[in-house]
C-alpha cells in the first residue's frame, strides 16, 4: 500500500519516514508533498491509499487539498496531522472525509494503531477478508512487540521509575493496574520439542497460539490480565492480573486451570508461578522475581503451580541442600582437579560420574532451583577453564542459557559434550603431568582441612594410588606426607599458644587431636618444649 506525506515541514517528514519500519509492514513511502498544490500533483501520479497530511500549509492548504481530493475519484484515506489539541481547529478535517487525526510530535504506537484501522477500513472497501486478517495482525504484533520490550525493561531492572514506567504504558497503549496485582510466570517446559515436530519451527506462531489461549482464558473467566512474552527467554510469558486483597485464593484456582488448559489447546506442558500481591509499580520486578523462584521451586519432573513462599512462611520455596547437592559439589571438585592438575588418573570416572548426576530418575527429583544451585560450582570452574579457549566459552554461554531457561534435555547435551571437550583437553596418564600440580593442590587441600584429613582421604579425593602419591610427595618436598601435615598442625598449635586464651586440650582439638597427651607428646617432638613452656616464653 502506497502512502503520501504532506507537510511544510521537513522535520515531520523525517519522523514518520523513521517513526516505523514502513517496508516490513507493507507499506511504500509515495511521495512528499510540502504544500497542497504540489500534493495534487503526486496524489494524480502516485494514486496512494493512504495520505498523511498537515492542514496549515503555504498555497493550497490541508483543508482545500482536501476538498480537492474528494472530487478527483481517487479513493485515499486521510489522516490529519495538527499541532494543536483543540478538536474544534481539526473539526472542518472530519466534514471533508478525514479518517483520522493525530497531534504532532507524532507517537509510533498511536500511528501502528491508526494504520491498523486504516488497513481494516480499505479491505473492507476493496480486498480479501484473509489479506486483511494478515495485515492486521501484523500491526497488531508490532504494538505487542513494543509492549512486551516495556514489560522485558521493567523486570530486567532497565526501567524502574514508576512515572516513566506510566508514561512509557502510555505510549505503547498499554493500561497497567492502579492497584494491587500478581504476577504469574507462564514457562513451557517442552517448547522446544513441539517448535520442531508440531510448528515446523515456526517460533512466531507458537508464540502467537499461546499468547492467544493465555488471554483468551483470562477473559473467558472475566480475569482482568494483561499477557507479555519475555524477550530475555525463549520460553516464557509473564501475566499481569490485577486483583484485590480478596481475590488471591480466585487467582491461583485460576491459574491452576490455565496449567490444564495450555497442553489440551497448545499441547505444550508449562510451569507457573505466582508472586505475592504487590500494590505499587515499582515493585513487578520484585514480583516477577518471587513468580520465577515459585516456578523453580517446582520439581523438574512436575507441571503445575506453584505460589511463593517468604522466608517465614511454611513450607519455604528455598532449596534444601540433600544428596544430589553434594553429589553435584562432588563432581565440580573433581573437575576442578581435573583442569588444575591433570591429575585424574581414569578420565572414564569424570564421565561415568557426570553420567549418573544427568540420569532422568535423579533430576527430576530435583527441583529447578536445586539443579541451579547444584551447577553454579561447576559453571564456575568451566569458566575458569574456558577463558583462552573460544569454542569451549561459546558452548558455556550457551548452558548458561539453558540452565537459565532450565531447558534439561539441551543442560544434558550442552554439558556432557563440554566435559567431553575437558577431558580431552586436561586429561592424560598421571605419569606425564608435573607432580609439582599435584603437590601443590593437596598441600593448598591440606591446608585448608588439616585438622580432619587423612592420607586415605587424600587419596581418594585426588584420584591417586596412596602408594604412589607417598612416593611422588616425598621426591617433591623432601618429607613423607604424615610429617608434613603433623607441621601444619604444629605451626597452627604455636600460633593459638601465642594468640589465644584458649587451653591446651582446646587447640589440640581444634588442630586434628583428640588426645591431649598425645598431643602434647607431638609437641615437646616437634618445638623441644611443652605446650604451656611455648606459651610462657611466647607471651
Amino acid at each position: 500500500m502506497k502512502v503520501l506525506i504532506i507537510d511544510d515541514e521537513h522535520s515531520v517528514h523525517e519522523q514518520l519516514q523513521q517513526i516505523i519500519p514502513w517496508e516490513e509492514l507493507g507499506w511504500q513511502i509515495a511521495g512528499h508533498a510540502y504544500n497542497g498544490e504540489e500534493a495534487k500533483r503526486i496524489t494524480v501520479n502516485s494514486k496512494p491509499h493512504l495520505i498523511i497530511t498537515d492542514i496549515k500549509m503555504p498555497l493550497v492548504d490541508g483543508l482545500g487539498y482536501m476538498e480537492w481530493l474528494q472530487t478527483s475519484g481517487i479513493p485515499a484515506k486521510i489522516i490529519v496531522l495538527s499541532g494543536y489539541g483543540d478538536f474544534e481547529y481539526i473539526r472542518p478535517a472530519f466534514k471533508q472525509g478525514a479518517f483520522d487525526y493525530l497531534l504532532k510530535p507524532v507517537q509510533q504506537a498511536e500511528l501502528l494503531s491508526i494504520l491498523g484501522k486504516v488497513v481494516e477500513r480499505i479491505h473492507q472497501e476493496s480486498r480479501a477478508l484473509k489479506e486483511e486478517i494478515n495485515e492486521k495482525a501484523v500491526l497488531q504484533t508490532g504494538i505487542e512487540l513494543m509492549q512486551d520490550q516495556l514489560m522485558s525493561e521493567i523486570i530486567d531492572g532497565s526501567l524502574q521509575e514508576e512515572n516513566e514506567m506510566i508514561i512509557r504504558a502510555e505510549q505503547v497503549l498499554l493500561q497497567l493496574p492502579e492497584q494491587g496485582y500478581y504476577v504469574v510466570i507462564a514457562r513451557m517446559t517442552d517448547l522446544d520439542e513441539h517448535l520442531k515436530h508440531r510448528y515446523e519451527r515456526d517460533r512466531g506462531a507458537l508464540y502467537y497460539a499461546i499468547r492467544n489461549v493465555l488471554s483468551e482464558c483470562l477473559l473467558q473467566w472475566q480475569m482482568q490480565g494483561v499477557t507479555f512474552r519475555n524477550l530475555q527467554r525463549s520460553n516464557e510469558f509473564l501475566v499481569l492480573v490485577p486483583a484485590s486483597r480478596d481475590q488471591g485464593t480466585r487467582v491461583k484456582e485460576m491459574m491452576g486451570r490455565l496449567s490444564t488448559q495450555l497442553p489440551q489447546t497448545v499441547q505444550i506442558s508449562a510451569k507457573l508461578g505466582i508472586s505475592q500481591r504487590k500494590s505499587r509499580l515499582e515493585q513487578i520486578r520484585a514480583a516477577y522475581h518471587e513468580a520465577v523462584q515459585a516456578v523453580e521451586s517446582l520439581k523438574l519432573g512436575v507441571n503445575g503451580v506453584a505460589g511463593y513462599k517468604s522466608v517465614n512462611d511454611e513450607p519455604s520455596a528455598a532449596p534444601r541442600p540433600g544428596a544430589s547437592l553434594s553429589e553435584w559439589q562432588e563432581f565440580a571438585d573433581m573437575l576442578e582437579l581435573l583442569v588444575n592438575t591433570g591429575s585424574l588418573r581414569e578420565s572414564e570416572a569424570l564421565c561415568g560420574k557426570l553420567e549418573q548426576l544427568l540420569c532422568d530418575e535423579k533430576l527430576m527429583e530435583m527441583s529447578g532451583l536445586e539443579l541451579k544451585q547444584g551447577l553454579g560450582g561447576l559453571v564456575k570452574t568451566i569458566e575458569q577453564a574456558s577463558k583462552e579457549d573460544k569454542d569451549m566459552h561459546t558452548a558455556l554461554e550457551k548452558l548458561k542459557n539453558s540452565i537459565s531457561e532450565l531447558k534439561v534435555p539441551l543442560i544434558r547435551q550442552q554439558l556432557e559434550d563440554l566435559i567431553g571437550q575437558m577431558v580431552r583437553k586436561y586429561a592424560s596418564d598421571l605419569k606425564t603431568k608435573s607432580g609439582k600440580q599435584l603437590i601443590g593442590a593437596i598441600i593448598q587441600y591440606t591446608r585448608e582441612n588439616y585438622r580432619t584429613v587423612t592420607l586415605e582421604e587424600v587419596s581418594r579425593r585426588f584420584y591417586i594410588n596412596k602408594n604412589y602419591f607417598c612416593s611422588l610427595f616425598k621426591s617433591e618436598t623432601g618429607d613423607s606426607y604424615g610429617e608434613y601435615l603433623t607441621q601444619v598442625r604444629m605451626e597452627e598449635a604455636k600460633r593459638l599458644l601465642k594468640n589465644s586464651e584458649l587451653r591446651a586440650y582446646e587447640i589440640a582439638e581444634m588442630v586434628g587431636y583428640t588426645d591431649q597427651r598425645y598431643f602434647s607428646q607431638v609437641f615437646r617432638k616437634h618445638t623441644g618444649m611443652k605446650p604451656t613452656d611455648y606459651r610462657r616464653i611466647s607471651s
